[in-house]
């Protein structure tokens, strides 16, 4: 059993000390089971999620280095160490000037820490660990053996805590808010760009943070749009806005997508909102502990074909959700519910549920829900009504 580290707790943290504790005991056990002596961690997700640690430079370097029996210790550049004292319990840093090779002073610190024979766990998988720092590890470390540990924090985040669901929920609260406000703010007249004002504005005065992604925020014709913002099209009559908006607390999230119509929604905007909407319903129905994200999927997929829509139909189900940075809002690289999956969902895993249609240059149309899974079913974390708005034209 490896000694707990130091933690120094503060006000400014997001979660309990022991909700720290229980993340690390739970990936120092992922580590070992992948046959590494110690892990560097390379994701900024990662990062966070062990230690609270928040930063918008994640661009530049930060690896945090967690050994059995040794203080955690974080690599960074010296401009953002006194955020290590903000947001983390950390107590060991290792800053690193901007002329210096941050791999350089990685090699040393584990040197100092005599780690550099040891079978050392690095995430291959993750965005953040090049090619050019893998090769410069293997050459300065040449007794060391890189161990591929990518899966060792993120299989850890798969689970949340009670802790965990309660910030989802604040996150949850956000997006309901943000979401109901712009639909509000709908009306022949304005512009996509007034609507994208008033969600921000209900997100920060309610305390939203940053987002992993913007609020996709579209009208008309652009609604048929994957993964785009707003661009000044006006609102008009007899056409519909869409949008999908996540709250975000200490880097925790929750998204929600809804329709609104302005004036009585056209036939084909209907049906397409139906049979979204009866996907959606027919994954909650079918989620729970022990089924399949491959199963789950086919629910709300058969609804959406039997419809006529399936072509339409381009993506996964949904994907799991929690800690995040930009470029992403979502957890999908770790699961998603979708064909192929066979991994069963557990207890409190948490996923984004996103059927959604999209016609190029004529219609998209999307309704979603942040869930946790249950023994016997699911929970909606979100809770704005599954159905078409419908706004006076």
């Amino acid at each position: 059993m490896a000694n707990q580290p130091t933690m120094k707790g503060h006000d400014r943290l997001g979660f309990s000390l022991p909700e720290y504790k229980r993340r690390y005991d739970a990936v120092v056990k992922n580590m070992r089971d992948a046959g590494a002596d110690a892990l560097l961690v390379r994701g900024p997700e990662n990062i966070t999620y062990l230690t609270g640690f928040e930063t918008p430079g994640y661009y530049k370097y930060h690896c945090l280095i967690v050994a059995p029996d040794q203080e955690p210790v974080l690599i960074l550049r010296r401009f953002e160490e006194i955020n290590v004292w903000e947001y983390s319990w950390l107590t060991k840093t290792v800053p690193v000037w901007d002329h210096q090779d941050p791999t350089e002073e990685t090699i040393k610190t584990l040197k100092a820490m005599k780690l550099d024979d040891k079978r050392l766990g690095v995430e291959k998988a993750g965005w953040f660990f090049s090619v050019q720092e893998f090769e410069g590890l293997k050459a300065g470390l040449p007794k060391a053996t890189l161990v591929d540990c990518s899966h060792a924090v993120e299989e850890a985040r798969l689970i949340k805590s009670e802790e965990e669901i309660g910030m989802m929920r604040r996150a949850a609260v956000l997006a309901d808010k943000a979401v109901q406000a712009g639909i509000d703010a709908c009306r022949p007249g304005v512009t996509e760009d007034d609507v994208a004002a008033r969600v921000h504005h209900v997100l920060c005065e309610n305390g939203g943070e940053y987002m992993g992604l913007p609020p996709f925020i579209l009208a008309g014709p652009r609604t048929s749009l994957p993964h785009q913002t707003w661009r000044g099209e006006p609102v008009r009559k007899g056409e519909h806005v869409y949008f999908e908006v996540s709250g975000a607390k200490y880097r925790y999230s929750a998204a929600l997508m809804r329709c609104v119509s302005i004036g009585e929604p056209g036939k084909r905007l209907r049906a397409m909102a139906d049979a979204c909407i009866g996907g959606l319903n027919a994954a909650t129905d079918k989620i729970k502990a022990g089924v399949s994200c491959q199963d789950a999927d086919t629910a709300c997929r058969s609804v959406i074909e039997k419809a006529g829509f399936g072509d339409s139909f381009r993506h996964r189900t949904g994907y799991s959700i929690g800690v995040n940075y930009p470029p992403d809002w979502g957890e999908g690289q770790i699961l998603s519910i979708r064909q192929g999956e066979p991994r069963l969902l557990q207890e409190n895993m948490t996923f984004h549920l996103v059927p959604l249609c999209l016609i190029y240059r004529e219609i998209g149309v999307g309704f979603s829900a942040t869930i946790r899974v249950t023994k016997t079913g699911c929970e909606e974390l979100t809770s704005l009504p599954r159905k078409l708005y419908v706004n006076e034209a």
